[in-house]
């Protein structure tokens, strides 16, 4: 469903979330204080502003009291000031904010003034690299409550030409295979499906058994 997301800061990070929303075909609104910024986003936005937020909250009052959002991302670090004005206004316009932080001080306190959710870009990376560098046919992974993980793996020598039923990891592991790509195409696998070396799978579970599944793919 497209939608309307309003993103206030385009700097390398805002950059990158509108061109991605942009291709996922989102009605975008950017709001900068650097007009070279939004020059260089203009052909993927519906509209920019320049407003610097922390000196200018009115011209962000009006233009939130004159459009509907389904979302904000307030992507502002440098000028921390600017960015909790910001998510006042989204806040207190009704506005799902998502927001991101220099460190988790400064995202401990967007929490507490309604923010959704927190992004630290250079914090994530990071746990990102280290489960790569960790093992190397883990591509990504994405951490939920609970302690549970998705994980997208690329099935090795271990897994290879065996089915989900003969691994029997949801029943041993409490893990799931959720998707496999295998030859261009993907699909929901069921007990009879078999894995081949190479293929890419998309796996659900705890993450305290990632390291036993990874550890029996990719033994030799």
């Amino acid at each position: 469903m497209r939608k309307s997301i309003l993103v206030v800061g385009v700097g390398r990070f805002g950059r990158g979330l509108i061109e991605a929303l942009y291709e996922l075909g989102h009605e975008i609104f950017a709001i900068d204080s650097d007009v070279e910024a939004l020059n260089e986003v203009r052909d993927m936005v519906l509209s920019g502003a320049i407003i610097n937020v922390a000196e200018n909250d009115q011209a962000l009052i009006r233009i939130v009291g004159k459009k509907s959002f389904d979302a904000a991302v307030v992507a502002i670090t440098r000028e921390f000031e600017g960015a909790l004005i910001a998510a006042h206004i989204l806040k207190e316009a009704g506005i799902p904010i998502y927001a991101k932080a220099a460190n988790k001080t400064r995202g401990n306190i967007l929490m507490k003034m309604g923010v959704e959710q927190v992004i630290f870009p250079e914090h994530d990376s990071g746990r990102r690299l280290a489960h790569l560098i960790d093992n190397v046919n883990a591509i990504d992974i994405l951490e939920l409550p609970q302690g549970y993980v998705v994980e997208q793996i690329i099935i090795g020598p271990g897994y290879d030409n065996k089915t989900i039923q003969a691994l029997n990891t949801n029943n041993r592991l409490g893990i799931w295979f959720l998707v496999i790509y295998h030859g261009g195409s993907s699909y929901v696998p069921d007990a009879s499906s078999r894995l081949y070396q190479g293929d890419m799978a998309i796996i659900f579970g705890r993450k305290e058994n990632m390291k036993t599944l990874e550890r029996e793919n990719s033994k030799v």
